[in-house]
């Protein structure tokens, strides 16, 4: 008997892009090969599926998922947001518990897919700008105020909620930012420099 005989496995050959996921073939590909752990089954399903879910209000928050380079903080997002997008995706979940328990999620969400790396551009700027995109890829219209016109953010995002949900009442809105950290590292590099000797 040979090894091959026993274990059979796709090799990993490139790294995850996040938007890869806005396509639904390669979406069911990430989904059909992310391997899930026991511990990372229970993070999935207690954390990241309670935290999403609106069915059942609840003081829901952001995620925020940390890890250093080469660990899988892509493809665990792309499955996360491919679930919510695509409802028939929970069919490619291979863990037993996961599969069951995405069903909370599973197709309630439209999704917006942004990797921002190592940009310049201001992050209010950026953040509304890509919302404003992706609305518009659905026919929805929607500009955010100049931030020298409101005093409040807030409002502007709950007015943005309300013309979204005129046109999808039943779904929520997903945003999904990756290489958070590469648009970060600059900014504490020049905001906090290094002591210059004397």
């Amino acid at each position: 008997m040979y090894y091959h005989e026993l274990i059979q496995f796709d090799p990993i050959e490139t790294t995850v892009q996040l938007i890869e996921s806005d396509d639904k073939a390669k979406a069911q590909e990430l989904v059909s090969t992310f391997v899930i752990s026991d511990d990372m089954a229970l993070n999935i399903t207690k954390i990241a599926f309670e935290q999403l879910q609106f069915d059942h209000p609840m003081d829901n928050k952001g995620l925020l998922i940390v890890g250093n380079y080469g660990t899988g903080k892509s493809h665990l997002m792309s499955v996360i947001s491919s679930i919510a997008e695509y409802e028939d995706m929970v069919e490619n979940v291979k863990n037993e518990l996961v599969g069951k328990e995405a069903r909370k999620i599973a197709g309630k969400f439209k999704v917006i897919r942004i990797e921002i790396g190592s940009s310049t551009m201001d992050f209010r700027e950026m953040i509304c700008s890509e919302l404003s995109d992706g609305l518009a890829k659905w026919g929805i219209e929607y500009r955010f105020p100049n931030r020298d016109k409101i005093t409040n953010h807030k409002q502007a995002f709950e007015e943005m909620m309300a013309v979204f949900q005129s046109v999808y009442p039943e779904k929520g809105l997903l945003l999904v930012l990756d290489e958070l950290l590469d648009y970060l590292r600059p900014r504490a590099a020049t905001q906090n420099p290094p002591p210059v000797a004397t």
